[in-house]
Formats: structure tokens, sequence, C-alpha cells
């Protein structure tokens, strides 16, 4: 039982490396990579738990902080992440994660303001570090993509003048699991929309301009991540002539949200996500 669990551990040390590596793993390497990821992991955790962050999101965000906390108690070494509402923030200083929700899921402009009034409400925080996230709920086959990213880039725009002391970064639009089934396979061959594939497609538009406009910043590709299988490969399909990514089916038991394995992987990216951007560098991508 206990060869077993030590197995286990190791194959999922070995996941999170390939992710946070963006390859494949070799058998070759395994005991190696998975020191590394360890090793790795310990030295964010230690930089994330001396830094104040304020995270605004709903859905999926409460997955990955789920991932954050599970990793961080198994790493605690006589410390921990302190994770603390807004108001616990205003009413305590040092470091902590400030966890916030707010606007109305398939509004997104109303997600965005909320993260903007949150900053410019109270002078308190003194986040080192701020960031929020849209959810998948927020894109459908009709959204407006130019019209949503140019609201959101004007609104960090702006903050960024108010707060030059804030370090802004941001996070890719979650992506959904592909539907397989037969119904689905056939409207794809008649040519017909499949709503999953078609929201999926405006999520990655709006994570290409994310990428594109802020270079110089920290961006968590969470959307690579949710797509990026425990071998390294990237699950993806084709529409109009064109690769795009979807959710790692074996990371989700409703299609959109993250299931503990998915947690798990998600946590380990977005620590390495915030160590580098309290550090200062932007985010390989």
């Amino acid at each position: 039982m206990a060869e077993t669990k030590r197995c286990l551990s190791l194959a999922v040390m070995l996941m999170l490396g390939t992710i946070l590596c963006g390859r494949p793993g070799a058998a070759a390497n395994f005991e190696k990579e998975s020191h590394m990821t360890k090793t790795q992991l310990t030295a964010d955790l230690a930089t994330v738990r001396q830094s104040r962050i304020l995270f605004s999101h709903m859905s999926v965000g409460a997955d990955i902080l789920a991932g954050i906390k599970r990793l961080d108690a198994e790493n605690a070494g006589g410390k921990s992440l302190r994770l603390v509402s807004l108001q616990e923030a205003v009413a305590s200083g040092g470091p902590v994660l400030i966890d916030v929700s707010g606007g109305r899921n398939g509004e997104p402009r109303t997600k965005i303001d909320f993260f903007a009034a949150t900053i410019r409400g109270e002078a308190r925080l003194k986040p080192n570090l701020a960031f929020m996230k849209l959810c998948y709920v927020d894109f459908n086959p009709r959204t407006d993509v130019d019209e949503l990213f140019n609201y959101y880039r004007s609104t960090v725009a702006s903050l960024k003048k108010e707060h030059p002391e804030i370090r802004f970064a941001h996070v890719t639009v979650p992506l959904m699991e592909q539907p397989t089934g037969l119904k689905w396979r056939i409207y794809r061959f008649i040519g017909r929309e499949v709503w999953e594939d078609a929201a999926n497609v405006k999520r990655a538009q709006f994570n290409q301009r994310l990428q594109e406009n802020f270079r110089s910043d920290p961006v968590f590709d969470i959307a690579r991540v949710e797509a990026t299988a425990p071998d390294g490969r990237l699950t993806t399909f084709e529409q109009g002539g064109r690769s795009y990514l979807s959710l790692y089916p074996g990371y989700t038991e409703d299609g959109g949200h993250l299931n503990a394995a998915g947690q798990r992987v998600a946590g380990v990216a977005a620590i390495r996500f915030l160590a580098e951007g309290l550090s200062g560098r932007s985010t390989a991508r």
C-alpha cells in the first residue's frame, strides 16, 4: 500500500512538472523531474507567502484557489498562506492572498467594474500584485470579443495610471471540454454549429488579445494549463481550418469546473505565476 501511494505521488509530481515545463516527461527523467518540481514549488510558495495579493474571480477561480490551498498545506514547513476576505484584508496588514468575488456570471463587464471598484474603493488594501479572471460562462458564440477586450484593456490602463505602486497581472479565460457525443460529431460533419466549440473559439480570441497586448505583464495562461494533458500533449479541436484549445477531459467532471486532478495542476501553475509576477518577471508563455 505504501509503495502504491509513493508511485501515485511521483506520478502526480511528474504531471505537474510537465505542465510547468511545457514538455512531455520521459521515463528516464522521472525522479529528476519530480524532484525539480518539488524544489521549485517550495521556493515559489515561500515567495507567495511573503506578499499581499488580490485575486478577483468567480467559478473556476475557486477551483484554482482550492489547488493552491491544498499544495500550501502539503508544503507548509511551519508556515502557511493566509487566504482572507476583503474585509479581513482591510482590517489587517501583512502578507495575505485576498479572495474577492463580484459581478455577475454571463455579464463580464460587471466583473471588470467590480475589480476596478475594489482597487479604487479601499486604499488600505495595498496589494503588491492584483489581477482578475473572467470565466468560461462569460463567453458564448455571439460574444463581441473586440468590444469586451477593449473595455478590459482601457480599465486596466486607467488602474495602472491611478496605482503605479501595484503590479497588475492577467489571466486567460478558462475553457470548456469539447463534447464528443454522436450528435455533436454529426453536427460537425454537416457543418452545423456546436455551441461549446464556437464559445471556445471566442475564448481563444480573447486570450490571444490578452497575450499580445500585455507582453510586459505577468499572464497566467490557465487555458493552456487546462488543455495540457498529463503526458504534455495539448487537447485541441479544428474549426475553420484552425486549431483551438479545449479543456482536457481528465481535469473535469462537468465539462467546465476543475476536479481534484485539475485543481492540483492549476494550483501548481498558479503558484509559479504568482511567484514570477511578484519577483518582477513576466510569466513565460
